[in-house]
């Protein structure tokens, strides 16, 4: 009873502090697009990418990190936990010297790699310094986050992101209203949220788990040999991811033009901030999955799993239905000087795949539970290949442009969750090939009823044209879709169990 509370509470706060992201992001983006251009906003995204292209070096090592320091906590081996806590930590201070080497000589060698338009050069050159200097601040501060996931209160890492974010829009907002526009200003205000995380970490660390500490005599080679071992198939998964989306605007950049980049990137801010939301509620089920995995307590296991499917199908979708009925109008609106219905169209694109991926995702926590991601990443790695060769060659032959770049790596993702996560995801479990399905296609289900009823109603309604009309069309299409997968993913139990759960009036802390 106690884990289902810790449930609810996480998802809750999970849950809200996307929604605060994705509203500071609503606001501010407009105006950064209006006051910088549409070409300085998309090397944003491309910066940003470039750090998650250096993050691969650090992902074998703090990928696995919290998995095998929340299991020795669970066993009460305080000394093996300190032993991977210290090692992690030490082990990131080094690759973090390393990063700094490689970040000097980007900078310096940037306009060799990327085309710069030369009015906004030092400009987007600063903001990759500010990004690169976040970069660090993150790689030596990921193992101060482990106390969240190994008590299950990742509340409290939400709570830390929605303070960040508030401080980030008040940087941002001082900074474009004071000094002249710039594109770095959102370099400085990461770096600001970050450090804010840190210290944020640290404190809750030391209050969760004090009996963890960094001390030399912990560092411990093996225990980094243990954790490359396994993590280094995280690493491979994540080149694949990269592979797969995350070089769209680098490609967007050296195959098409800046300005084409800025548009992508516009586009991508909803789909990121729903791959934010399904990526926070799938953390949320993954200390519960390591506890009982821990345990051993194998039936509870595929329940919850099975349970976490049919949750996340409801709770991710739900926006993307929005987006559906509503994403030509909202672009119209929160983006006036761009078309919206081509923006509309590359979102879906990048969302389409998320249809199946929302409910599945959680999936990916077993594969790390249990230590079984080699395939895994194999496949997510071979699918990100096909997928950049695939865009090379439809760029050379056709003229669709950004429309391929946003829309191939949809399909190789979509097939691949289908043929291979679900089945393999069961496999892991120890449960039949095909258990999972249903629950995975419910979604689907779930997402053409409610879009279909949702455009009927549209149709049928006088909405008019502003802001008021598409906030009254979205909240009639959240509570309409809110209530079909209420009786098409969940069942009569299932609804028990959330209902009873959100009556819960005990403090976040018990």
């Amino acid at each position: 009873m106690k884990q289902n509370k810790q449930l609810v509470v996480n998802m809750f706060a999970s849950v809200v502090t996307y929604v605060v992201t994705f509203g500071i992001s609503f606001f501010i983006s407009p105006y950064i697009v209006e006051s910088v251009g549409t070409a300085a906003y998309g090397f944003i995204g491309l910066a940003n990418n470039f750090i998650s292209y250096a993050s691969l070096i650090s992902i074998a090592l703090n990928s696995m990190a919290a998995r095998f320091i929340t299991i020795k906590i669970k066993q009460n081996d305080i000394e093996g936990a300190n032993r991977y806590f210290s090692s992690v930590f030490f082990a990131n201070s080094i690759v973090s010297i390393f990063l700094i080497i490689v970040f000097t000589i980007l900078f310096f060698f940037l306009e060799r790699i990327i085309n710069i338009p030369s009015s906004i050069y030092w400009d987007v050159k600063i903001l990759f310094a500010l990004l690169f200097a976040n970069c660090i601040i993150q790689q030596i501060s990921s193992v101060s986050g482990v106390a969240a996931f190994a008590t299950n209160k990742l509340y409290i890492s939400s709570i830390g992101s929605i303070i960040s974010q508030i401080i980030r829009v008040i940087i941002l907002v001082l900074l474009f209203v004071l000094c002249v526009p710039k594109v770095s200003y959102m370099g400085i205000a990461t770096v600001v949220c970050s450090i804010y995380i840190f210290v944020h970490n640290v404190l809750f660390r030391r209050k969760l788990l004090p009996e963890l500490h960094i001390k030399r005599k912990y560092f411990d080679f093996k225990a980094i040999k243990e954790l490359l071992s396994s993590g280094v198939w995280n690493l491979i998964t994540r080149l694949g991811q990269i592979l797969q989306d995350g070089l769209d605007l680098l490609i967007t950049n050296l195959f098409i033009d800046s300005a084409s980049m800025g548009v992508l990137s516009i586009s991508k801010t909803v789909p990121t901030a729903i791959s934010g939301v399904i990526a926070s509620v799938a953390s949320v089920f993954s200390p519960n999955f390591t506890i009982l995995y821990a345990e051993g307590k194998k039936e509870e296991l595929v329940k919850s799993v099975k349970q976490s499917i049919k949750i996340m199908g409801v709770i991710v979708n739900i926006p993307i239905i929005v987006l559906m009925v509503c994403g030509e109008e909202f672009f119209r609106l929160w983006q006036p000087t761009q078309d919206a219905r081509q923006l509309h169209i590359l979102s879906l694109f990048a969302c389409a795949g998320l249809i199946v991926v929302g409910g599945v995702n959680c999936i990916y926590n077993i594969f790390t539970v249990v230590n079984k991601i080699k395939l895994n990443s194999l496949l997510i790695c071979t699918t990100g290949l096909l997928s950049v060769g695939t865009v090379f060659v439809i760029l050379n032959t056709t003229d669709w442009g950004i429309f391929a770049v946003a829309g191939v790596s949809t399909l190789y993702a979509t097939i691949r969750n289908i043929a291979f996560t679900l089945p393999y995801g069961a496999h892991c479990l120890g449960i039949k090939w095909y258990s999972l399905y249903l629950d995975a296609f419910k979604s689907v289900l779930f997402v053409g009823v409610s879009t279909g009823l949702c455009y009927l109603i549209k149709c049928i309604l006088p909405f008019g044209g502003g802001w008021l009309s598409l906030v009254l069309m979205g909240i009639m299409t959240a509570v309409l879709s809110s209530m079909v997968g209420l009786f098409v993913i969940l069942t009569k139990a299932d609804r028990k169990y959330l209902l009873e759960k959100m009556k819960l009036k005990r403090k976040n802390h018990e």
